[in-house]
């Protein structure tokens, strides 16, 4: 199948829909077709669309649909989870998918090692919902992923991941508004526009020498609107770094939903007491 759809360098719709058509008469246990899988699957996704690199809505439902017909196959969870941390952007409906996929793929059994770093994979995914951040749809998850294992012989990882990305959702930096995939899209098309384009900005940035470039960057309060973004950010981290009343009330709501207090709801209620303590000494 590799010279087959390889040599050429595109993988085309109807190469892709053979690997998937193959995929369920192949054992998962073998990484070989794994990673041939996975590369056809991600070449193809990724190349699609108007912009290289973006997950189009057209691509990802496609993607959704042919993985969506039967229960989770580990390949397919692989290849969901490389298009996300490959992708510039994709639509959230491919991220909640691919919540979806692991936590029916760890349905049922202890939550080990390997299932722990599909989380994470799935959580800090960079085409993700929050990308560096955890957002409250996927704490959400991260709670309901718990509840279903607590009691099952868990690897320790699950339970220090569970509490930092809980506590990372409540304090951690907010995704910015300038990754929004539109925002990023507007940008690919600037970047690729042949008139004014990159080069005639930069020329006529650098056109004057260095004092024209001085002069440019002063120009119309430029400066002055940097130094502003910038405390903004600023003001903006130190804030989400702290904790309000309000999450924590999130966070107690959390724990009450399903009528009983697991293992790492304790332990993450107990870190989040340090922290007030913290705080207020």
């Amino acid at each position: 199948m590799r010279r087959i759809v390889f040599p050429d360098g595109v993988v085309s719709r109807d190469e892709a829909e053979m690997f998937i058509a193959v995929a369920a008469r192949v054992a998962n246990t073998d990484e070989e077709w794994t990673h041939a899988f996975v590369e056809a699957i991600c070449d193809y996704v990724l190349s699609k669309g108007k912009f290289p690199g973006h997950v189009d809505e057209e691509t990802a439902s496609w993607m959704m649909s042919n993985f969506g017909k039967d229960g989770p196959r580990e390949t397919e969870v692989e290849a969901v989870l490389k298009v996300l941390e490959r992708a510039e952007s994709a639509p959230e409906g491919l991220c909640v998918f691919a919540r979806d996929r692991v936590a029916a793929l760890m349905a049922g059994n202890a939550v080990g090692v390997a299932e722990t770093e599909l989380v994470r994979r799935c959580l800090y995914a960079s085409s993700g919902s929050g990308r560096t951040s955890v957002t409250a749809e996927e704490a959400r998850w991260l709670f309901t992923l718990d509840a279903e294992s607590d009691g099952r012989a868990n690897d320790a990882a699950w339970g220090d991941l569970f509490v930092k990305a809980v506590l990372c959702h409540l304090m951690g930096r907010r995704a910015p508004e300038l990754l929004e995939a539109n925002a990023m899209m507007e940008r690919q098309a600037w970047l690729n526009a042949s008139t004014p384009g990159v080069g005639a900005m930069l020329s006529s940035i650098f056109s004057g020498g260095l004092n024209a470039y001085k002069a440019k960057i002063h120009e119309d309060g430029a400066v002055e609107r940097w130094e502003g973004h910038y405390e903004v950010a600023n003001d903006d981290a130190a804030t989400d770094a702290k904790l309000t009343l309000e999450e924590i009330a999130w966070t107690v709501g959390m724990t009450k939903e399903d009528g009983k207090l697991t293992a790492n709801e304790k332990a993450l209620i107990a870190e989040i007491r340090e922290i007030e303590n913290g705080e207020t000494t």
